[in-house]
């Protein structure tokens, strides 16, 4: 009896060890994907990093950080699995979100201008459409927040904004057992003669449908380019067609407003490469062959904060500190001349008009030197070379010798450009102040991007234009936002020479009385 007893104990001990053998290959196996998935994860990161390198509010540091966390996380427990000698440890590996997470990543890779992976929204009540995360004039998260009243993850939000995917890793059999569930629930035994009836009912406790109405509801309630975002279901374990229970499920959701992407439509993700890269993620730095330079740019490639090592000043405003500070880690100029590159430069004549008002009445004297160096203001011919020999002689930093100066000086309706708005875009643009009207309208206008420092213009375009309905045949306008900008220094307040114009012709004789009224103060420049 005892050897009978002992030759059990060592057949379920070899039974056990087996087991354990197996599980733990299937745990090296899950983990081998895990890290797969995070070094390919990575790369795309990298990528990220380089192609939105100086871009508007940073864009890059969030959009694909928290599927990165849950993949660390995913790793980071199957490796503790892998070391441990705890029982429960093989639990641990048969409960791996893998399964998900995998979907997800294969579901970005087929994925084009991805704008952001597993990115929480608001699920509202919406009282009216916000402002979806992508891109309308520059790239950002919109208006849409998670908050206490509910938040919905859009695993893969891509085209820009315009694509909301949703992955769901349920499987025919847990789908069948919903449905089981609920019918018996229900009740199918008289008025429902195949007993799938609850299957198409709007109020029923299916987790997939429940999903898909979620889906839909929450996509309904963003707006992208004056459109709402496409909303796609992938179910990479389902296929249409074997069960007519689940075929019923299938419909319901597409009666909700959602596009189903089964087993079937998925095509094998491509491998991750340089090429693919591109495609998931283009870079934003497309332009037009002219560059339309907005005033605050003017303002920055003249400033002596750009060009200097500025000292605080003790009539220095927290501005002024704060620009002295922002230069110090990272040069203006180092973002603005790769983009500048060797582009035909041309700004609005209230663009020019500003910037020299502004120069005249606050600028130092090297930055007036520059202003005049920038736009030709003076009727002084210098060559671009010329112009480039002596920017470089006021500044600590190269000058690049394709700098296309001086900056010329257009009509904001040049070529009739604005005879391309319709009266709702005119209307929209005419609430902008000059010059940013000019500037924002000539670029939209003539197909040509605008270079800016300023990002509150930019924002209440945005929301002017995400109210019309449409825009009609018109691209959205090509601008490109520094993420900082740079001011005058200037000089201390009462030190400053105000400036008074001329009305009218007087170059002869002042016929108008300016000279008259403030010719005698020293502190006041004629122009």
């Amino acid at each position: 009896m005892s050897d009978m007893t002992a030759s059990m104990d060592s057949s379920l001990s070899s039974e056990a060890a087996r087991d354990a053998a197996a599980k733990s290959v299937v745990g090296e196996e899950l983990l081998k994907r895990a890290k797969s998935l995070q070094s390919e994860l990575e790369r795309f990161a990298h990528h990220l990093t380089g192609i939105y390198e100086g871009y508007f509010q940073n864009m890059p540091t969030y959009m694909c950080t928290s599927f990165a966390s849950e993949i660390r996380a995913e790793v980071d427990s199957l490796e503790k699995a892998a070391q441990s000698t705890d029982p429960l440890a093989s639990h641990r590996v048969q409960s791996t979100n893998l399964p998900f997470l995998e979907p997800v990543w294969e579901t970005a890779k087929r994925s084009r201008d991805i704008v952001r992976l597993r990115c929480p929204v608001s699920a509202g009540p919406f009282e009216k459409q916000i402002l979806a995360p992508g891109t309308r004039i520059v790239r950002s998260q919109g208006e849409s927040q998670p908050c206490r009243l509910g938040s919905f993850i859009v695993d893969v939000i891509a085209d820009g904004g315009h694509a909301w995917y949703k992955i769901s890793s349920v499987n025919q059999k847990r789908l069948l057992f919903d449905l089981a569930k609920e019918a018996v629930y229900f009740g199918d035994s008289d008025d429902d003669e195949d007993g799938t009836q609850a299957a198409v009912r709007n109020d029923i406790d299916i987790p997939l449908l429940k999903l898909a109405r979620s889906l839909a509801s929450t996509a309904k309630g963003h707006r992208i380019q004056t459109k709402t975002p496409v909303a796609f279901l992938v179910l990479p374990r389902i296929k249409e067609g074997d069960n007519s229970d689940v075929d019923k499920v299938l419909e319901a959701c597409r009666q909700l407003g959602v596009n189903l992407l089964c087993s079937d439509d998925l095509l094998p993700a491509p491998p991750v490469s340089d090429s693919l890269l591109h495609l998931m993620a283009p870079s934003p730095k497309v332009f037009s062959d002219v560059l339309n330079v907005d005033t605050s740019l003017l303002v920055a490639l003249a400033s002596d904060f750009s060009h200097t090592n500025v000292t605080k000043q003790p009539w220095f405003s927290h501005s002024h500190n704060d620009h002295t500070d922002l230069e110090s880690k990272q040069s203006m100029l180092s973002l603005v001349y790769p983009m500048l590159g060797n582009h035909k430069l041309v700004c609005t004549r209230e663009a020019a008009e500003t910037f020299f008002h502004i120069a005249d009445t606050l600028a130092t004297d090297t930055e007036k030197a520059r202003a005049h160096l920038i736009l030709c203001r003076s009727g002084v011919e210098k060559s671009q070379e010329q112009r480039v020999i002596e920017l470089k002689l006021l500044s600590i930093h190269e000058v690049p010798l394709c700098l296309q100066l001086p900056i010329s000086i257009v009509d904001m309706n040049e070529g009739g450009c604005q005879d391309r708005f319709t009266d709702p875009i005119k209307k929209k643009l005419s609430s902008l102040l000059n010059p940013g009207k000019s500037v924002f309208s000539y670029g939209w206008g003539s197909e040509r991007t605008t270079l800016t420092c300023n990002s509150v213009v930019i924002k209440q375009l945005e929301k002017d234009l995400e109210q019309l309905s449409t825009l009609g045949d018109l691209p959205w306008p090509s601008i490109w936002a520094f993420p900082t900008s740079r001011p005058f220094v200037g000089i201390p307040k009462g030190t400053r020479k105000r400036v008074r114009k001329h009305i009218g012709d007087c170059s002869v004789t002042c016929t108008c009385g300016v000279e008259e009224l403030y010719g005698h103060l020293s502190n006041v420049t004629i122009v």
